[in-house]
């Protein structure tokens, strides 16, 4: 990527309990009622997950048959050629273990499905074997007793729903991958079809999520709502390296990566650990030394105090079964253990935001540098690199504002999750001392909680009465070590879901002129071209149709911005995430870079916030010049990052 007047380029493919916060009083009403029911129903099925204590993860797709962990994507899925698939068998050897329930890994990061599929070509359907694994699956455990639960991989090679660190070489170009409307068309028409042809599903386990993407990219308001639609008892779990559940229900604690279940664990968690020398089954797996009973054993042993089932990893070979060595190691389990009766039972766990609301922007008094307030949304788990919004070194108080992308009803409940790591281990930057302000304008601000943290680095909660929100802010006044820290925030509804009441700017094409705080002078688009890659700089106001613009929202918090003179959107090109990244007008593709969060200032102007690299709409050094060139830059409360949206 480059800064300047750049080349657009091409999509290609297809498309322990948290401390409770000492909230301002909340008066008893029937919401109350549906709060404590909604809590019920989330701790019975936290207490059904950890009391199965022991299952069977089964790793089977395309890595088996190239011996690789984790697949090359793209590659053809006749490689799939098992003569047969005996999920019977592999059920068996479970119920030998005295297991209780499996996991299939429905689809791995490479984009092949274990189903038929009606999204994309990479399926057992276009394969050597035809067969729908996930219904043999589905069938063959059921039928000895066991429950079943799904691993669905968001992060997919194949079909380019990546990180947008990722690069390949296509057709000799190299380029970024970014979210797109149809990746998310793609993601959940596939969990749909999971969810729904397929019976009860226990649990639901995504992975590439929270380490690849995070929930700006892929709306977790989304992920989870059809989840819960579809399956409300569902135990929703992610593949994130947290040990505090956050994007989850439960925790799932990945032992080869180091991430174990702490002492005294008290959350709902799953430990997983492979049995075999990998993931998927390699050639070796047949006869290399196996997991010894005795530290499967162990496992067992010290994971039922902890509240955290254990999810031993059995892959099967090419044949569709399960090696001798592995079936045999399991009835030596199974011989050896029984599930201890007498462990109490699980303890209430945290209150959570139970319908949670994805943001669109958050702006901060201060942070430092590399570490602003976007990162405290971005929903990343801050494990092994850090993402977070950071004070340090600057003085408290400091406050950071979340913008929701809209007014929406019945929102209660914040949850806040401290750094998880950093270089010297220590809980510096955990909140100690709050208040929670909210608005539906941006402007005027109420507080609704004030309370205190342990800095303890365990996630928190404040709740207060329902009400209708569009902005929260949080101010600290006090924070271990002297600065704040947020990994990552949730906002929404724990008693009821929220629907959205207004939007930032009317979507009734209304026309407006976009105007510089710094100049006075307007967004306009060179020339009153109407070619793609057009650029857009600043004009004295003319009253011409190249320099007036309606805002279109895209339905999840965003807007297109079109220019009425050209018919096309202003867009970042070259899907640049750089200062400096050039701004002009394309026609509509449906990407993220033609996507803006608009936000106020506070004080009549709005700062415009592009979706896919995080910065902000501004002319360039802050000319006032004629010309002067628009760009993006990292937001900075500055008066070039500032616009008026007038009607015209």
């Amino acid at each position: 990527m480059s800064t300047g007047r750049m080349t657009r380029r091409t999509f290609l493919g297809t498309a322990g309990v948290a401390s409770a916060a000492t909230a301002l009083p909340i008066v008893p009403s029937f919401s109350g009622l549906l709060s404590q029911a909604a809590a019920a129903d989330t701790q019975t099925n936290l207490n059904k997950l950890v009391d199965m204590r022991f299952g069977m993860f089964n790793h089977f797709s395309l890595g088996t048959f190239t011996n690789q962990e984790w697949a090359e994507p793209h590659q053809s899925p006749a490689l799939f050629a098992p003569p047969s698939v005996n999920c019977a068998q592999w059920a068996d050897a479970a119920v030998a273990a005295k297991m209780s329930y499996g996991i299939l890994t429905t689809k791995h990061h490479d984009g092949f499905a274990l189903w038929p599929s009606a999204y994309g070509t990479q399926n057992v359907a276009n394969s050597s074997y035809k067969h729908d694994v996930v219904r043999t699956y589905c069938d063959a455990f059921r039928a000895k007793g066991l429950k079943v639960g799904f691993y669905y991989s968001i992060w997919d090679r194949t079909f380019g729903v990546e990180a947008w660190e990722s690069r390949h070489k296509v057709t000799g170009l190299e380029i970024t991958d970014a979210i797109k409307p149809d990746h998310m068309t793609f993601i959940l028409g596939q969990m749909r079809e999971l969810l729904t042809n397929y019976g009860t599903i226990d649990m639901f386990m995504t992975d590439g999520y929270a380490w690849q993407m995070g929930q700006q990219a892929v709306s977790y308001q989304r992920i989870r709502s059809l989840v819960k639609e579809l399956q409300p008892e569902c135990v929703m779990i992610d593949i994130g390296g947290l040990s505090e559940p956050f994007l989850s229900d439960a925790i799932f604690f990945e032992e080869p990566l180091g991430i174990n279940a702490p002492s005294g664990n008290t959350y709902a968690g799953m430990q997983g650990q492979t049995i075999s020398n990998g993931w998927f089954w390699h050639p070796s797996t047949p006869t290399e030394g196996l997991m010894r009973k005795d530290a499967v054993l162990s496992h067992l042993a010290d994971l039922e105090p902890k509240y955290t089932s254990f999810i031993l990893n059995c892959p099967p070979n090419r044949n569709g079964l399960l090696d001798t060595n592995i079936v045999n190691r399991l009835a030596e389990v199974g011989a050896a253990w029984s599930p201890n009766t007498s462990r109490p039972p699980l303890p209430a766990q945290p209150l959570r935001a139970e319908y949670p609301l994805t943001p669109v922007n958050a702006y901060a008094t201060a942070f430092h540098t590399g570490e602003g307030p976007l990162n405290a949304i971005d929903g990343l788990s801050d494990v092994r690199y850090e993402t977070c919004w950071s004070t340090w070194s600057l003085p408290l108080p400091q406050s950071i504002t979340i913008d929701l992308g809209g007014v929406w009803s019945n929102v209660s409940t914040l949850e806040y999750l401290p750094k998880q790591w950093n270089r010297t281990n220590s809980t510096d930057g955990d909140i100690t001392s709050y208040t929670i302000h909210t608005s539906t304008d941006g402007v005027t601000f109420t507080q609704v909680a004030a309370g205190t943290w342990t800095g303890d680095r365990t996630l928190k909660l404040a709740e207060w009465p329902a009400r209708n929100v569009g902005f929260v802010r949080i101010r600290v006044s006090a924070a271990t070590g002297g600065y704040a820290n947020i990994s990552g925030v949730r906002i929404g509804g724990r008693t009821a879901k929220p629907a959205l009441v207004s939007t930032t700017l009317p979507g009734n094409g209304t026309v407006y002129r976009l105007v510089a705080r710094h100049s006075g002078k307007v967004a306009d688009v060179e020339s009153a071209r109407t070619a793609n890659g057009t650029n857009v700089d600043q004009w004295p106001w003319l009253n011409q149709a190249n320099q007036k613009w309606t805002f279109t929202s895209t339905g999840d918090g965003y807007y297109k911005i079109k220019g009425v003179g050209s018919g096309k959107l202003l867009e970042v090109a070259g899907l640049s995430r750089e200062d400096g990244g050039n701004v002009g007008i394309w026609a509509d593709a449906r990407v993220p870079q033609q996507h803006w969060a608009v936000t106020p200032t506070g004080d009549g102007h709005y700062f415009l916030i592009n979706r896919y690299s995080g910065l902000s709409l501004s002319v360039d050094e802050g000319s006032t010049a004629d010309g002067a060139n628009i760009e993006q830059q990292p937001y900075a409360s500055q008066g070039r990052q500032q616009w008026q949206i007038i009607p015209s």
